[in-house]
Formats: C-alpha cells, sequence, structure tokens
C-alpha cells in the first residue's frame, strides 16, 4: 500500500447541487506509516507531547472523547476520536504519532525520537499521483506510471491491484536500469 501514497485523488465532476454546472475538484492525501508492535521499543518523552482535549460546545451532556497529540519538536499533531473515550482515543493517537516518527526514523536513519531533524522531514502526501475525472467522461489515470482505465467506478470500489502491480513493476525497471548504469560506469 506504499505505493499509493501521496495526492491520492483528485476528483473532477459537476457538482448536482449548484445549478451553475460548474466543475469540482476535490483533493485526498494519503499517508502510509507502519503498524508498531510492542517488539518494537520506540518511546516519546513525555516533554515533547502537548495533548489537548476538545470539548464540544453547545451540548453540556455529549461526550467528549477528541483528543489531539502534538509532537513539538516535530511539529506534527493526531487527532483521534474513533473510540469511546478519551483514554482510549489519546492510546491510539499516540501509537499513530509513534508510527509516524518511526518511519521517519527509520527513512533519515535514527535510532532515537530525539536524533529526527525536523528540517529533513519531507512531505509524500503533497504529490499528485492520480486524477479521477468522473464528467462528462469517466477514467482514471495514474500519473506516475501514465497507466489509464475508463472503468473508474470499479476502481474507487477498491479495485486497484492492476494500479499497484504497474507502479512495483515500474519502480523495479527503474531500480534494475540504475543497478547497470551504474555497473557501466565503473
Amino acid at each position: 500500500m506504499k505505493s499509493e501514497q501521496g495526492t491520492h485523488a483528485r476528483i473532477e465532476r459537476i457538482s448536482s447541487v449548484h445549478g451553475n454546472g460548474k466543475r469540482h475538484t476535490c483533493l485526498a492525501s494519503v499517508e502510509v506509516s507502519p503498524i508498531l508492535d510492542e517488539s518494537i521499543d520506540f518511546e516519546i518523552p513525555e516533554k515533547h507531547l502537548e495533548i489537548t482535549f476538545y470539548r464540544h460546545r453547545g451540548n453540556v451532556n455529549r461526550i467528549e472523547i477528541w483528543v489531539r497529540l502534538f509532537h513539538i519538536p516535530t511539529g506534527i499533531s493526531v487527532c483521534c476520536n474513533q473510540e469511546r473515550s478519551q483514554m482510549q482515543n489519546k492510546e491510539k493517537a499516540l501509537a499513530i504519532l509513534k508510527s509516524k516518527l518511526f518511519a521517519i526514523a527509520l527513512a533519515q536513519n535514527v535510532q532515537q525520537v530525539d536524533e529526527i531533524q525536523p528540517r529533513l522531514i519531507k512531505s509524500l502526501s503533497n504529490k499528485l499521483i492520480r486524477e479521477y475525472i468522473l464528467h462528462p467522461y469517466t477514467k482514471v489515470k495514474d500519473l506516475r506510471t501514465n497507466v489509464e482505465t475508463t472503468v473508474a467506478t470499479e476502481v474507487l470500489d477498491g479495485k486497484i491491484d492492476f494500479l499497484i502491480k504497474a507502479y512495483l513493476q515500474q519502480l523495479n525497471h527503474t531500480t534494475s536500469v540504475s543497478k547497470e548504469a551504474l555497473d557501466n560506469f565503473k
């Protein structure tokens, strides 16, 4: 699924809500990070975290479950409201933050959170990787591999194996070509 990282969807359509017939474009960023288990010892110092519990305005009887964790040194924040309690959401947000920081540490080849250099963090989700055109015709085009299909509804339903396979084949071809070029250079 790492191949899906980037600005994943640019959906162009004629709005059914607005009568003026203008095209609308929606963008969605996809970020992929590893799921860490207990065998990986990767701790975030408490002093590096800012924890915010959001309050719901207006309804005093509503349970407040939103939690936001902000990692001060890197500026990365995670919000979570998936669980039914703040403590569960705090744990889930911490797990997501740890996985993001772990992925960054791997990319920067460092062992501890303290060694991460914030200025070297690159956002991979800003790169546009795929366009979905739904009106006046249907087409999905992967901008990295130039693979196109007119069955946009199937792609939107999750049938993306052919897109992932094309990306991996291109990636393997590029890697093998660069190894050959390096061998020829010697």
